[in-house]
């Protein structure tokens, strides 16, 4: 389980103290309880009559003050007269209820998830860039589960996010061993976001007449880089304080994804992939070598699920190939190369094997019928894979 530095507080709820968290000293009950439906002490606290004393009443403390040092400035101290923001409140509850336990099915899982969210949500106290990205992917998550308020709750989450960016990029966060954990996650969560939206793009701009899913794709590829670029910038930054993560209660989580991205590839389903691009006399060779990290990566994730790794990393390259494929694949990508094309039909393959992930769907195929008919009858032998596997798998 992921489990968070803290600094004592000789002030917290006694079930915080017992659990060895950071307790916000909220009352009439702190956050941490409150999201995770356990009794505070200071609600037992509130309904106790207080001792006659000469020392004024000690009023309910606000919540602490966000970092300026990330970039958030100091926060206005919540009166106790001020409303209660109901829907985030929602999105709260549903983070942390059954429902939402899948919400992260791309990612290399944490357990139990519920306690797990609970310390996330309170990382989030001190880095609000964090908690509304969590709050946004919550809402993104209820999208899916609620079609008949989806328009409502793409709204939400799209607001949510946005403002998240806007918090992380003012801050202009320098890493640092009291920040990291929060980066890093934040990085996680925007690109699970970045990434459902991207897929669920492919969903509706494939729905072309005959024809037309040339524009589909020029729709889906603008999304999809930009989605590629935002989140490597977000990783990147991340992955700056790796000597600091690896001090952190994320340091077992982030070696098992290093160990399964540095091993040695070893099927054979990319081995058509592999001579195209060596083969490709109009590459420069900076662009083959792209192409070449590109498709290594593809290839870890189809020996993930053929040798029968657990749900959680199964499917984990799914996932982390968005963030792992450099920036020179990007723009081949951008200029629609058709080899870089190819090696996205093989991505789409990946896609089509999780297609019974919330996230994922069947952008897969729908991928694929865009490049399909962008490339036409002179690529279609490059193709014949994914197409046999999408048919067959």
């Amino acid at each position: 389980m992921l489990r968070r530095s803290h600094k004592k507080s000789r002030d917290g709820c006694v079930e915080c103290k017992r659990r060895h968290v950071k307790c916000d000293e909220q009352r009439p009950r702190c956050l941490l309880c409150t999201m995770s439906s356990r009794e505070c002490s200071f609600a037992s606290e509130a309904l106790t009559p207080a001792e006659p004393s000469s020392t004024a009443l000690r009023s309910p403390r606000p919540s602490p003050s966000w970092d300026q040092n990330e970039g958030q400035g100091n926060a206005r101290a919540q009166s106790i007269e001020d409303p209660i923001n109901l829907q985030h409140t929602e999105l709260l509850i549903h983070l942390t209820s059954s429902r939402a336990t899948d919400v992260f099915s791309l990612g290399d899982g944490f357990e139990p998830y519920q306690a797990t969210v609970s310390v996330v949500l309170g990382i989030g106290l001190t880095s609000p860039y964090l908690l509304y990205q969590l709050l946004a992917f919550s809402a993104r998550h209820l999208a899916y589960l609620r079609p008949d308020k989806r328009a409502y709750h793409l709204h939400q989450a799209t607001s949510l996010q946005t403002q998240a960016l806007s918090l992380f990029n003012a801050g202009k966060v320098q890493i640092t061993a009291s920040n990291c954990v929060a980066v890093c996650l934040f990085s996680v969560v925007l690109g699970h976001h970045l990434l459902t939206d991207t897929l669920t793009l492919a969903l509706s701009v494939s729905d072309q007449p005959p024809g037309c899913r040339g524009i589909g794709l020029d729709s889906f590829l603008n999304r999809y880089i930009q989605c590629l670029e935002t989140h490597r910038g977000v990783y990147t930054v991340a992955m700056g304080g790796w000597p600091l993560l690896m001090e952190t209660e994320l340091a077992p989580v982030l070696s098992r994804s290093r160990a399964f991205t540095s091993q040695e590839p070893k099927g054979d389903e990319c081995q058509q992939l592999q001579a195209l691009i060596v083969s490709s006399v109009s590459l420069e060779q900076e662009e083959k070598e792209a192409c070449q990290q590109a498709i290594r990566y593809l290839q870890l994730g189809f020996d993930a699920l053929s040798t029968g790794e657990n749900e959680n990393m199964r499917y984990q390259m799914l996932f982390l190939w968005n963030v792992l494929v450099p920036s020179e694949f990007s723009s081949l990508l951008a200029k629609k190369r058709a080899q870089a094309l190819v090696i996205l039909a093989y991505y789409a393959l990946l896609l089509h094997h999780g297609r019974h992930i919330w996230q994922v769907g069947e952008a897969g195929q729908h991928i694929l019928g865009m490049i399909e008919e962008y490339l036409g009858p002179e690529w279609s032998p490059w193709l014949e894979y994914p197409r046999l596997g999408m048919r067959f798998g």
